[in-house]
């Protein structure tokens, strides 16, 4: 009797299909390597809009710092602070230190409801009075900015300060969460 015309062993039966445990390991590496995808596409989604979002942020608060350096450096101060009776117009005519970024939203709890915001080295519940004391060290504060050797209180904004510490900084909540973008200069009256 040949090979061919004896019966096949029993181990030769299971070779001739697949089986139900294959098949279900074959699914299980199938769904893990779609749902790892799905999960790969999703974070490349929230890495491109926090990009497009930095993006806007930088972009305005560039354009912001842009707008000061372009006052009269006297006036700088006076037109993006946050009080508005020391406005060089009249009360309420300068931008103040608030201001909107289209396309994105401020964070929850913002008393403003603006993304944007200028700061100055002003004591806290005081936005018109600009002082030398105040610690701020991203801003390199406390800093003699009257030129005077001293590193005092309050100082006239109006006629001597001499160099200007500003942060311009934009904070936003979104789908990919919150982001912060903050520019920091010091401008010169020199």
């Amino acid at each position: 009797m040949t090979r061919s015309q004896r019966g096949k062993s029993p181990g030769d039966r299971s070779r001739r299909g697949i089986t139900v445990l294959e098949v279900c390991l074959g699914i299980a590496v199938l769904v893990t390597a779609v749902l790892g995808f799905s999960k790969t596409m999703v974070m490349i989604e929230h890495a491109h809009q926090r990009t497009r979002e930095v993006g806007l942020a930088t972009q305005a608060a560039r354009q912001v710092l842009e707008r000061i350096q372009a006052e009269a450096f006297p006036e700088a101060f006076r037109r993006y602070n946050g009080e508005p009776n020391d406005d060089p117009g009249g009360a309420g005519t300068a931008p103040g230190k608030n201001f909107a970024v289209p396309g994105l939203s401020a964070v929850a709890g913002d008393p403003d409801g603006l993304p944007g915001e200028v700061v100055f080295p002003c004591p806290p519940g005081q936005p018109g009075v600009l002082h030398e004391d105040v610690a701020d060290p991203a801003l390199g504060m406390p800093r003699d900015l009257n030129g005077d050797g001293v590193i005092n209180g309050a100082i006239n904004y109006a006629t001597t300060y001499s160099i200007l510490p500003v942060r311009v900084r934009v904070r936003w909540v979104s789908s990919a969460g919150p982001g912060l973008v903050e520019l920091r200069t010091m401008l010169g009256n020199y």
